[in-house]
């Protein structure tokens, strides 16, 4: 099956073929590897890539996600679906409007305020989870419009640290 995903601002094409207890093989335009997973729970994969244990969190609704593995935050988006919003007119635009911890963490710190417009990419708050440090991104263009946490605070998935506002097309 063949997967259309926005990763990171890039569309990319993954083909995938599913085989028997939980493997596949996932190819790129330059690249093939060999995944086995299992899931951990709603929000943790165990995956082997070609034989490397690798684990992945999980966060994000609708079409968009986040998903962490090793320190790095892939902001995944399935291009299919925002394109065809966008064709019924639903604008397209399936990312979240708050940012959220992608596995249980610690406040190390916040880097925006209230009221503060922030581009897409832009650095908001720094989270500790496993003795790694992860700073969470804007997903895109708007105001925050409101912070929900201070440093020190524990926090987990599904937690919203960040309210972003989107900012309308015509106020860009």
């Amino acid at each position: 099956m063949k997967y259309n995903l926005e990763v990171n601002g890039q569309t990319m094409v993954f083909k995938v073929t599913a085989h028997e207890d939980h493997r596949m093989a996932v190819a790129t335009d330059d690249r093939e590897h060999q995944v086995a997973f299992h899931r951990i729970d709603e929000r943790r994969l165990a995956l082997v890539v070609d034989g490397v244990r690798v684990d992945a969190f999980v966060t994000g609704q609708g079409g968009a996600r986040e998903i962490l593995i090793d320190g790095v935050v892939y902001q995944v988006c399935d291009a299919d679906l925002r394109d065809l919003a966008a064709a019924a007119g639903g604008g397209g635009d399936e990312r979240p409007r708050e940012v959220t911890p992608p596995m249980p963490s610690v406040v190390v710190k916040v880097l925006v305020e209230e009221g503060q417009h922030v581009t897409r990419g832009d650095s908001l708050v720094v989270v500790s989870a496993m003795k790694m440090e992860t700073t969470l991104t804007a997903p895109f263009e708007g105001r925050i419009r409101r912070i929900n946490v201070a440093t020190g605070d524990k926090v987990k998935p599904g937690d919203i640290l960040v309210d972003l506002e989107k900012v309308p097309e015509k106020a860009r």
